[in-house]
């Protein structure tokens, strides 16, 4: 069975958690899967190589599209050259994240899922929207777009309430369903010195937190980040940078340490099952990257997050935490009321103790969506 997986990457590193979760979860209820992508500068062919998965034919030449003389090529020549074509494909899994909704727009929509849908379904193929945020859908013709999807795809994962009401206003067909990032099942990969941020909190920026509607929130955001590392130092804490994604992020722990008298250490590592367990490892942390955020939640540790988008609210809802969200703020009292979150060691292990509650409910989720998933898949 050759499944294709659209939405995941390598540079994100919470898409790339994400297409771990995919192949251990799929791998885990069917064996015999194999998976496909298309390569490009975000999915280089070297990395699906490396990662076990084929690349699927979809080559041009000079303007002109020659995938149909690849595809006549012979099976053992086309795997030979680590390819498989679009008519060898049984099923379209997107773990896309956040990919459909105003942001994003009808183009974006169409391209990832729904200009090719109907031919998919055509052809046989089952299509499912793994669990991701959606929405808003003011605009009329990402709702035409995201009509066609709901009415083509198999099944349509929601990561949380707002999300799925979202989708349920434009179509509800019965395949809608609600379950959580999925990534919460993927095991970190420990550092080799397992005290080695044990006393210490990451700190994970992000550069959308700096691209809202919100210029002046915007501007504020890498001040609102130094006041609160200020906080921290003069707590005695040690807190470094945790770059998360992109080159971006890295420029914003540059431009907070411009405005730090003590500078924070930059830790970028490149495998995101690492990252995953350097947040594990950590005391508490301090993100705006979603997948940071998941990671710390998932694992127990006491986390404060701002957020560009509505799924940041709903997930720390979803781990009855909404007290670690956060404004981009430098009043005085918000950001002693928020630090304390973190620092006070009887608030932090009430915390502690009820993300770990939460965690094992959210896994389970998981668990019954991918039962789901699979089953859907094996079904002729």
């Amino acid at each position: 069975m050759f499944i294709e997986l659209r939405g995941v990457e390598f540079v994100n590193k919470g898409a790339e958690l994400m297409l771990h979760a995919i192949m251990q979860e799929v791998k885990k209820r069917i064996p015999e899967a194999q998976f496909v992508m298309e390569a490009g500068s975000r999915t280089p062919n070297e990395k699906l190589i490396s990662h076990g998965i084929f690349r699927k034919v979809k080559f041009s030449k000079l303007g002109w599209n020659i995938s149909p003389l690849i595809d006549i090529m012979p099976k053992s020549a086309k795997r030979s050259k680590n390819l498989v074509s679009e008519n060898e494909i049984h099923a379209v899994l997107d773990g896309s994240g956040f990919a459909f909704g105003d942001k994003w727009g009808a183009k974006k929509a169409g391209e990832r899922s729904a200009d090719h849908i109907q031919k998919w379904k055509k052809a046989g193929k089952k299509v499912i929207l793994l669990p991701q945020a959606f929405g808003p859908f003011e605009k009329l013709d990402l709702q035409s777009k995201m009509k066609t999807i709901l009415e083509n795809a198999d099944l349509v994962f929601a990561r949380d309430v707002q999300s799925y009401q979202f989708l349920k206003e434009i179509e509800d067909l019965g395949n809608l369903r609600q379950s959580p990032d999925f990534t919460n099942l993927v095991l970190g990969i420990k550092p080799d010195n397992k005290d080695e941020f044990a006393t210490k909190i990451a700190i994970v920026p992000n550069q959308k937190m700096m691209e809202t509607p919100d210029s002046e929130k915007n501007a504020q955001y890498p001040s609102y980040l130094a006041a609160l590392i200020q906080k921290l130092q003069n707590a005695g804490e040690k807190p470094f940078f945790l770059i998360h994604e992109s080159r971006k992020d890295g420029e914003i722990a540059q431009k907070v340490n411009d405005l730090l008298q003590e500078k924070l250490e930059v830790v970028k590592e490149e495998n995101p099952l690492k990252v995953k367990g350097i947040i594990g490892s950590c005391k508490a942390v301090v993100t705006s990257r979603f997948h940071g955020l998941v990671s710390a939640l998932a694992q127990g540790v006491p986390s404060l997050s701002t957020g560009w988008s509505h799924k940041y609210q709903e997930l720390l809802k979803d781990y009855d935490y909404l007290e670690g969200l956060c404004e981009v703020s430098l009043e005085e009292e918000f950001l002693k009321s928020k630090s304390d979150l973190i620092l006070l060691e009887s608030k932090r292990e009430s915390t502690k103790e009820k993300l770990s509650l939460n965690s094992s409910i959210q896994k389970a989720k998981s668990t019954k969506m991918w039962d789901e998933v699979c089953e859907k898949l094996q079904v002729s």
